[in-house]
């Protein structure tokens, strides 16, 4: 009797170990082969606005770059690149996206807007001022009446 005890034992181990599941997907389409074309699509486009954005960033680095070792100082904004030729153009922000650079540094960033204040005209200076906001690689995001680049 106790070799079939035994041996009942291995055969449900077995069969638990072999129980097949289905795997779970996170995204609703991932394996509908039917909605294949649109998450190619999204894809894409996820994938372009990425480039472009580092594109944009890679030249205007090396253009802030070239003007820093010519000039011996930073450029005071992206219009004076355009200026001096080392960009065609001044560049132009993906939509919901702001530049913000700072001119002692030569360090840009690309912000949503919603983290970048304003323009305005200015006020009475307050009294205590707060401490200015910081963004990527310590950049410093402009408070009320700076002004950033890229309207």
């Amino acid at each position: 009797m106790k070799p079939s005890c035994l041996w009942l034992v291995v055969v449900m181990v077995s069969l638990v170990a072999c129980k097949k599941s289905e795997p779970t997907s996170s995204s609703g389409s991932g394996n509908n082969p039917i909605a294949a074309p649109l998450d190619y699509i999204a894809a894409q486009g996820k994938a372009k606005k990425f480039a472009e954005k580092t594109i944009n960033m890679v030249e205007l680095n090396a253009a802030i770059q070239k003007f820093q070792a010519m000039e011996d100082r930073y450029p005071r904004d992206f219009n004076e690149l355009v200026s001096q030729h080392y960009l065609r153009e001044a560049p132009v922000p993906p939509p919901g996206m702001r530049f913000v650079f700072n001119s002692r540094t030569g360090q840009v960033a690309l912000l949503p807007e919603d983290q970048v204040a304003t323009p305005s005209t200015p006020a009475a200076a307050p009294t205590g001022s707060p401490a200015p906001r910081r963004g990527p690689g310590g950049i410093r995001i402009p408070q009320q009446g700076a002004s950033p680049v890229g309207e």
